[in-house]
């Protein structure tokens, strides 16, 4: 394995842990313990580390180091604007291009999801979350707009340890995401447009300062 795919690959580990909650958002990332976790070389890890500044998981501060981002309520609420955008009509397209067999998975990432939420700890439960919005999208036939849909997602997750500080909050998650299946097997495209919405701005409900 050449030097750059050995970097490549450790960005992708850490983009996904990060993503899994593994790491909270404004916690520093430590080179030396990013260098024994993951097994490779600090000039990686700073490589990996550039990488993922560059597309807004963490933050460089100079002669300090990287953390994970923190999203402020104003940077929040555009992210979830510019999901809205286009999560809604890729849900739409998902009525349309899915095949049997997506639905089959889509349901099955959904129980999974579902079923984990009062048996594994938050990082795992958030994969499995994780994995739900890949099978839903990855089928919408469209490539361009799935990547701009996991990259803006991905950029918000930290978010998340707010948001599912409370078990209800996970579990309406959980709710939703079996909405979105039921809505995608009868072919209800309002319905599927009313939970995705629903979905994308449920953390804006409560106090004013909650991210």
């Amino acid at each position: 394995m050449s030097k750059r795919e050995i970097r490549n690959g450790l960005s992708e580990r850490l983009r996904a842990d990060i993503a899994a909650g593994f790491y909270r958002p404004g916690e520093w990332l430590r080179l030396v313990d990013l260098e024994e976790r993951y097994g490779v070389g600090r000039f990686d890890v700073r490589q990996a580390l550039a990488q993922l500044a560059s597309g807004h998981m963490v933050s460089h501060v100079p002669n300090r180091g990287y953390r994970v981002v923190e999203t402020d309520r104003k940077q929040r609420d555009e992210l979830t604007d510019t999901r809205l955008m286009l999560e809604v009509p890729a849900a739409l397209l998902v009525i349309e291009q899915a095949s049997e067999d997506d639905v089959a998975k889509i349901e099955a990432a959904a129980l999974a999801f579902d079923d984990a939420l009062e048996a594994v700890p938050y990082p795992e439960a958030q994969k499995l979350n994780h994995a739900f919005h890949h099978a839903f999208y990855d089928c919408c036939g469209n490539r361009t707009l799935i990547d701009l849909i996991h990259e803006l997602r991905e950029r918000n997750l930290p978010g998340e340890w707010n948001q599912w500080a409370m078990p209800t909050k996970a579990r309406s998650s959980s709710l939703d995401h079996l909405e979105m299946v039921e809505a995608l097997k009868t072919h209800d495209r309002e319905r599927m447009a009313e939970v995705i919405t629903r979905h994308l701005t449920r953390w804006r409900e409560g106090s004013l300062d909650q991210r």
